[in-house]
C-alpha cells in the first residue's frame, strides 16, 4: 500500500467527525468512527449527482435521494427514495461505493489510493 498525506489535519476531527477532499482529481469522504479513519468515494453511485457529506455514525446519507451508504465497507445500507414516474430516477445503483484504507500518522489524515 502506498498511502498519501492529504492536506487534512487530524484536528478536525475535534471538530466534526467527516470532511470532503478532493485526489486525484476525485471527491473523496473521509470519516473518523470510533477509532478508525475511513475514506470512500463521494460521488453516490445512484445517478452520480451528489456529493455524499452527511454522516452519521459509519453511515454516510445521498442528500438527493437519501440513499444510505455505510464508509467502512461502501455498501448500500439503504436503498434511494425515488419517484418512479420520473424517468432519470430509476437509473441502476452502481453498489458498492469504492472504499480506501485510510489512517491518522503524524498528525495528518492519510489515504491509500
Amino acid at each position: 500500500m502506498t498511502f498519501r498525506r492529504v492536506s487534512i489535519s487530524t484536528r478536525i476531527f475535534s471538530r466534526r467527525s467527516s470532511v470532503l477532499t478532493w485526489i486525484n482529481r476525485r471527491p473523496v469522504l473521509v470519516a473518523k468512527v470510533g477509532d478508525g479513519v475511513y475514506a470512500m468515494d463521494a460521488v453516490c453511485a445512484h445517478m452520480g449527482c451528489a456529493l455524499l457529506t452527511e454522516v452519521s455514525g459509519p453511515q454516510v446519507t445521498c442528500p438527493a435521494h437519501e440513499a444510505v451508504w455505510d464508509i467502512r465497507t461502501g455498501a448500500l445500507v439503504s436503498e434511494p427514495k425515488v419517484k418512479p414516474e420520473m424517468p432519470c430516477e430509476e437509473e441502476a445503483l452502481h453498489a458498492p461505493l469504492r472504499t480506501y484504507p485510510a489512517r491518522e500518522h503524524d498528525g495528518f489524515v492519510e489515504v491509500d489510493i
